[in-house]
């Protein structure tokens, strides 16, 4: 696609999301958003107008038996916010709804595969889009957002069946949220869902193109709809659902195999399928299994004399899937539920840490103790993180506890 081409069609687009807006609707849609969180505070503005006020942490306490001292090879012990977010939600008619989302992360030494020197952290504006809720079958989202690819990201961070969502999963160069534009609806009595996006991508002189990226993603929801923009990682017994699903991204130009001069220009594709099951079990519980593959390709640029970072490492050129479990008891034990989980993961990168051809496995366990559902609750997880080659300092087996605390208000 010439620049020419797609300018004209990027405007195109935008006069018609314009005049969609304005054209007035016989009735309203619900706005639907993944995992509502907590009431919060509201005002109501009008009859069909209000504005929300939330605030969710979730609160670190870390342990990797390697990582410190002269040699990285003394335990670590380190306490961050995951996440600290103020949310400003609403409705500012029956048709047209806004989000702004801010969050605090870290500061964080720990991560997926390595312990970083010093703290990482990050502060600023998360999401902040206008939704625009046309039909049941056609809404839009505009401005930043979760970029609607895989199930693992598309679900609620606070909605979590295990600590959080898989360290591998996110999408290279933007990892869960993007600017854009997300069309997305649901169809066939909200069993089928579609989302089909075009958002910023790449945005950087070392890429061979400024283009944008293009994600598509559908699911069938063969027992209780999952019809928000997005999904539970758990519903804590409330539905009873079975939904696969399937996505796909593309962006021309997005990195160089060689990025000292510039050659080698190479495509970033992806794509996913996964399945989501909650099902009571007796009258004691209600079981969760979820599972997912994803394989990501930068066109072999990691075979260039001087690849782009973007192609190598985790987010690289990479393969791999995850599946996980758990079981919510009903009965409450003190003054919540508990809720043990399991979590195997396989994955195979092109690049990592200096190493071709490696492949972690990744296994965890653990448990929530759910006080007041999902907006109080106590995580404790063990996680083992283990490298087929071992040929370096940076790859070798490892294991992680964490301690979470989750609050919502």
């Amino acid at each position: 696609m010439t620049p020419a081409i797609r300018k004209t069609a990027l405007t195109l687009v935008s006069g018609f999301i314009l005049l969609l807006l304005v054209i007035p609707r016989p009735g309203t849609a619900e706005t639907k958003e993944p995992c509502l969180p907590p009431e919060g505070a509201t005002i109501k503005l009008s009859e069909t107008s209000f504005m929300r006020l939330n605030y969710q942490m979730q609160l670190y306490a870390e342990w990797r038996d390697t990582g410190s001292g002269v040699d990285g090879t003394k335990p670590t012990t380190d306490f961050s916010f995951r996440r600290s977010r103020l949310s400003i939600t609403g409705q500012a008619s029956g048709v047209v709804g806004y989000s702004v989302k801010i969050e605090q992360a870290g500061p964080r030494r720990i991560g997926p595969v390595d312990v970083a020197g010093e703290p990482a952290s990050d502060f600023g504006v998360l999401e902040s889009y206008v939704t625009a809720d046309l039909d049941e079958s056609f809404r839009l989202v505009l401005g930043r957002s979760k970029i609607p690819f895989t199930r693992e990201v598309l679900e609620g961070c606070f909605s979590a069946l295990t600590l959080d969502r898989s360290l591998f999963i996110s999408t290279p160069m933007a990892r869960t949220r993007d600017m854009g534009i997300v069309a997305w609806g649901s169809l066939a009595h909200d069993k089928l869902q579609y989302f089909a996006a075009m958002q910023e991508g790449r945005e950087t002189a070392n890429a061979p193109e400024s283009s944008p990226r293009y994600t598509g993603r559908v699911h069938l929801a063969l027992l209780d709809p999952e019809d928000a923009f997005g999904y539970g990682g758990t519903y804590l017994g409330n539905k009873m659902v079975f939904t696969v699903g399937a996505g796909a991204q593309y962006e021309p130009g997005a990195v160089y195999s060689d990025v000292t001069n510039k050659t080698g220009e190479k495509n970033y594709s992806a794509w996913t399928a996964d399945v989501f099951m909650e099902y009571p079990v007796g009258v004691s519980g209600s079981a969760t299994l979820s599972g997912a593959y994803l394989k990501t390709s930068f066109d072999k640029a990691y075979q260039g004399s001087d690849p782009d970072p973007e192609s190598i490492g985790v987010e690289g050129d990479k393969k791999g899937w995850y599946a996980k479990a758990g079981y919510l008891v009903i009965d409450k034990i003190g003054p919540g539920q508990i809720q043990p989980f399991l979590r195997y993961e396989q994955w195979d990168f092109a690049s990592l840490n200096g190493v071709y051809a490696q492949q972690i496995t990744w296994t965890a366990g653990g448990l929530n103790y759910l006080i007041k559902g999902q907006n109080l609750k106590l995580t404790l997880q063990y996680a083992a993180t283990d490298f087929k080659d071992e040929q370096n300092a940076a790859s070798r087996d490892f294991k992680t506890i964490t301690a979470m605390l989750q609050a919502g208000f």
